[in-house]
Order: C-alpha cells, then structure tokens, then sequence
C-alpha cells in the first residue's frame, strides 16, 4: 500500500517501504486527510480488539493473571497492555451510566409511606412529637440524597476510592513500591472489579435492592475486593512465596478496604445524622 511523501502528523519525509514514521510513530499508511465512518470503526475495533493491547486483552489477562499482568506493566511493558487510567475512565463511565439507569442503591425506608386508612405519613412508634417529626423527615430526606449520589455520583466515589487505598497500601508497603506504583496496581485492580459489578452486582443489587439480600451482596463485594487484592499484591511483591506472605498481603488489603469502608461510613453517617459537608 502507498504512503503520502510525508508524514500526516508530523510533516516528516517518509520514505517508500516506511510502515511508521520515524519521528512521532504514526503508522505511515494513514493516507486520508479526512475522517470518514470507515476509518472510526477501524480504529475503535482496533483499540478494543488488537491482539497485544487492547481493551478485551487486558480484561482476559486481569481475569487470569493479575498479578503477572500488572507487575508486567510496571516493570516497563506498556506497549503490550491497555492504558491502565484510560481503562479506568472507559469503565468509570459505564459504571455511571449502569447504576444511573439501573440505581441500584436505594433506601429501605422512606419518610413518605402514607397508611393504608388516613394517607398521612407514618411514622415509627417512638417518633410523637413534631419537633421529632421534623428531625426525622430531615433524616430520611438525607438517606434519600445520599442514596441518590451513590446512584448518580460514581465517578466521584471512584475517583477518592482509588487513590485512597493506594496510599494507605503504600503506608503498609512504602519500602516495595512507590505511591505512583501503588496507585497504578490499585487502577488496575478497581477498574476491573467495577467492571466485574456492572456485570454481576449491580443487576442484583437492582432486583434485590429492597431486601435484605442487598446486605449480602454489599458483603460479597467487599469480600471479591480484599481477596482480588491480596492475589495482586501477593505476585506484584518480589518476595517467598509463603502462606505467611500470602496472609500478610490478605490483612493488608482488608485494612485497605476497611479502612475505605470506614471513612465512606462516616461521611455518609454524618450527613445524614447531622447535615455534614452538604
């Protein structure tokens, strides 16, 4: 296939059997000057699809060998894998757009149930006097809210999560790796668990999402997480491999998680209790 005399990126001279350009690396065939739809499917079939980095590669790789996978990428081999943050942002945005659509976090109890008898609002027994009325209404507005950014704000759920627990994994493992390393590990590793719940947890939290079977779900999730985590971390660690290194990496990452679970409990805890942040 012929090639213009120059390259289309960057203006330098190509010369007749060139595949790629010397000076930037765009491939030397890209001989059209304008888009057209041919050329848009070509090259998002090519993202998604090319054999030694795309985006399903690197899904089937996460799924099989993480931990290979991921200390690859950090021992240099970029060009073989899909981009780990804009892995995060193409799944980020599916997750958004599944739990907007779906919303699967939602109250059990709400402040407007009307009575079967008097369709006034009912309220628990020990609820009498409308000074408690008036807290409680506040209360259940605020799950409602907080429920509703769950639904609606992933994204920024995503975004503090991520670099959250890659530092707290990083005060537990400062002397391995670097932060900027921890959070590449923590990328990998959150992308491709939000991408296993848009798949499998958030349609069930959706068709069980007013029992008690959502708390279970929560629960599994949190435990895929951890034990995810711990296999990552157990083969990206250059050490013996031991149960006692195994169980180490196991606790380090429920303290990670945890320590995440806890500070989301708090902040949500105190809007709703108290009106924090909001």
């Amino acid at each position: 296939m012929t090639h213009p005399a120059n390259c289309l990126n960057c203006f330098a001279e190509l010369k007749e059997h060139d595949k790629f350009c010397y000076n930037c690396g765009q491939s030397a065939l890209h001989t059209h000057k304008r888009i057209t739809m041919s050329h848009i499917t070509h090259e998002v079939i090519h993202a998604l699809t090319h054999a030694d980095k795309g985006f399903f590669y690197l899904i089937k790789e996460l799924a099989t060998q993480p931990g290979l996978t991921i200390r690859e990428y950090l021992a240099g081999k970029h060009k073989k894998y899909f981009n780990p943050f804009s892995f995060f942002f193409i799944v980020l945005g599916i997750y958004v757009l599944s739990n907007s659509v779906l919303k699967p976090f939602h109250p059990a109890v709400t402040s407007y149930s009307p009575t079967s008898q008097t369709g006034q609002v009912q309220y628990p027994k020990e609820i009498k006097t409308p000074k408690q009325r008036a807290k409680y209404d506040k209360i259940q507005t605020r799950v409602s809210k907080a429920m509703n950014f769950f639904n609606t704000k992933t994204n920024i759920v995503l975004c503090i999560s991520t670099p959250f627990i890659a530092f707290i994994m990083f005060l537990i493992y400062r002397r391995q790796l670097f932060y900027a390393e921890h959070l590449v590990v923590i990328t990998f590793t959150n992308t491709f668990l939000n991408l296993l719940s848009i798949l499998i947890f958030t349609p069930l939290l959706y068709i069980f999402k007013d029992s008690a079977i959502s708390n279970l779900l929560m629960a599994l999730m949190m435990l895929a997480h951890i034990i995810y985590l711990s296999i990552v971390y157990y083969s990206v660690l250059d050490r013996a491999k031991t149960v006692k290194n195994y169980l180490k990496c196991l606790g380090s990452s429920f303290v990670a998680i945890l320590a995440w679970g806890i500070l989301s409990m708090l902040v949500v805890g105190g809007y709703i209790t108290y009106g924090i942040l909001f």
